[in-house]
């Protein structure tokens, strides 16, 4: 599979990058560490007539504490943040939420920003064009209907293993666009539309993930079927403290979940959450499954952050 045509540019400052998009009228994309976009592209997925690489905006790669919040850059590899002491000091679900992507190999060019921000995937959606034209568009594609349950509507899958780890987190991010700046929590930026997965505006760059500077309890769990490399056919990230705690599911269905409360609420909770989960079958593991291991692995989440 080869890459179509297409121009490239690096920027140096993100009004260098923004402009550049305004230049091609939208017909861009932004290029982090590439690990989703590239195979895209080489799926026919994504035809750009410019790639905008941000990776030579030296302002989006680094780390900070400044007011009692931890300012992430987007373009910090996963691989350099699983490296930084307090992640792993004060944010057990994020630690681990990064050991669990992928591998090192991928790690090392995937960045923070670019894990949130991943396309959604689906069995009938992530093929190659010579495919796609064999079996028709589906929702995703531009065409009427699902191939799996025959719906107008999109249920793909986002599988950041990130993300979740942050919501637990209650994470916001700083986002620049043609139009200015704002930052809006995290859970915003999710649309639960499985074809425009996030609410990002024309042209806006991810530029800063930002945490409470806060030390927390908590761990991740990732139901897959290799030890590494896969991306989750379910991820469950819990942060916070036996009085309370916030639980965060991804990986089924376009839009992660967030439930909070008690320790001991969990078992009940993680029980509805589960029958409310729309989940069908577009990965290579049964849907029914896939629902029914959302309170197990809670459960078995909380009793090893926890002990009970």
């Amino acid at each position: 599979m080869k890459l179509p045509k297409f121009l490239y540019f690096r920027p140096k400052t993100i009004e260098e990058a923004l402009a550049t998009f305004t230049a091609y009228d939208g017909n861009a994309v932004y290029l982090a560490g590439g690990t989703d976009l590239i195979p895209r592209m080489k799926l026919g997925l994504k035809k750009p007539m410019a790639v905008i690489d941000l990776k030579g905006i030296e302002e989006l790669k680094k780390v900070r504490v400044e007011n009692g919040t931890i300012m992430i850059g987007s373009l910090v590899t996963l691989f350099e943040l699983s490296k930084t002491p307090m992640i792993k000091e004060k944010f057990p679900a994020l630690f681990e939420a990064l050991l669990f992507t992928s591998c090192e190999t991928l790690q090392m060019r995937g960045t923070i920003g670019g894990n949130i921000l991943q396309d959604t995937r689906c069995l009938f959606y992530n093929q190659s064009e010579f495919w796609r034209k064999a079996k028709g568009p589906c929702v995703k594609t531009g065409g009427e209907r699902c191939h799996v349950i025959g719906a107008k509507e999109c249920l793909s899958n986002y599988m950041s293993d990130t993300a979740p780890a942050l919501l637990s987190l209650e994470a916001s991010l700083k986002l620049i666009g043609i139009e200015g700046e704002r930052e809006i929590p995290l859970r915003d930026i999710f649309t639960g539309n499985g074809v425009s997965p996030f609410s990002l505006r024309p042209g806006e760059i991810l530029c800063q993930i930002s945490l409470p500077n806060e030390v927390t309890k908590g761990g991740y769990e990732k139901l897959r079927l290799r030890g590494s490399i896969d991306y989750p056919l379910l991820g469950i990230a819990l942060s916070g403290s036996g009085e309370k705690v916030k639980i965060a599911i991804g990986g089924i269905g376009p839009i992660p979940k967030v439930w909070e409360g008690k320790l001991e609420e969990i078992p009940s909770g993680m029980q509805k959450l589960s029958q409310e989960t729309k989940a069908i079958a577009n990965t290579i593991l049964d849907p029914l499954y896939r629902k029914e291991m959302i309170p197990v692995l809670s459960q078995r989440l909380a009793k090893r952050v926890f002990g009970s």
